[in-house]
């Protein structure tokens, strides 16, 4: 079954994302790389300088492969260029959305985080973001054409340029269509961000720009509910302790590992109900995929 995703990373944890700009290259085109690798859809995306936020639309099983691509490949990136890890602490969450109205907030929740984070410009103006690519009309011309000097720079196929250049745009050996598009070192969104699937989310000009306007509760609310889906954050040996504690009480032992399958699902739905352990630690705990875990606990 498909749905729709907000994906991103944790920017109270994250640390040392982004300090240069070819990190911003490297975050904005890695967007590219995943959804080719994985099938999944962009509608939405922007990079700010602790977390990327991506809005698609997909199954859980390609969601899933979308984050963990996009996670190896960026932060092989950041190993590569930084000579180590550099201290990043760094990893892609996955929020499941089912509610309409929920969605369309979470859409220029994405498309608004570099003006409400405090930079000085206008969601349509960011260059390391989809926001200008919604309700235009077919003069305009993207934002990533232009040079220093307001020059139009024309884009060119991937296919005309060097495996060289290439490997050094995508930052991966992962295939991607060799019509797909780039221009002054970018990969560039049009060539695939489901623009008229995001446009349909909102079908106005006018709904859209009413949900852009939108205020603090509604950055409330998606706030709420991302802090609803991660769950508390014990250390994880607090957390495993509580696990072995549950897991006698209820079958009469105390490692996971002599459970069923069944009988772990049921101990993660425990777990999450009882405490509202984060999925990941759940999936760490029971010995359960997360894919497993998204699909039966919300």
């Amino acid at each position: 079954m498909k749905r729709y995703f907000h994906i991103c990373s944790d920017g109270r944890i994250t640390r040392r994302f982004i300090v240069s700009e070819t990190d911003y290259y490297a975050a904005f085109n890695t967007i590219g790389v995943s959804a080719a690798a994985s099938g999944f859809t962009v509608l939405a995306f922007s990079i700010e300088d602790s977390h990327p936020h991506i809005l698609g639309y997909g199954s859980l099983e390609e969601c899933l492969l979308f984050s963990n691509c996009y996670q190896i490949t960026y932060f092989r990136h950041i190993v590569t260029s930084r000579g180590g890890a550099d201290g990043v602490v760094f990893r892609m969450e996955v929020f499941p959305i089912d509610n309409a109205d929920y969605l369309r907030n979470a859409g220029t929740y994405v498309i608004c985080q570099p003006t409400k984070d405090g930079k000085a410009v206008m969601p349509f103006d960011y260059k390391w973001g989809t926001g200008s690519m919604y309700f235009r009309d077919e003069n305009h011309i993207p934002i990533w054409y232009f040079d220093k000097k307001r020059g139009i720079v024309h884009p060119v196929k991937l296919e005309s340029i060097s495996a060289r250049e290439q490997a050094r745009i995508l930052h991966s050996k992962k295939k991607v269509p060799q019509d797909w598009l780039v221009c002054q070192g970018i990969l560039l969104p049009e060539s695939y961000v489901d623009v008229k699937h995001f446009e349909r989310i909102y079908r106005t000009h006018n709904c859209y720009r009413a949900f852009l306007a939108s205020g603090r509760n509604k950055d409330n609310e998606i706030l709420q509910e991302m802090a609803k889906s991660r769950g508390i954050r014990l250390d994880d040996n607090e957390a495993m302790i509580i696990c072995r504690i549950e897991c006698q009480n209820s079958f009469g032992v105390s490692d996971t590992k002599n459970l069923s399958g069944e009988q772990r699902l049921a101990l993660a739905k425990q777990l999450r109900s009882n405490h509202n352990l984060s999925v990941r630690q759940l999936a760490t705990l029971v010995r359960l995929p997360e894919e497993e875990i998204f699909r039966y606990i919300r």
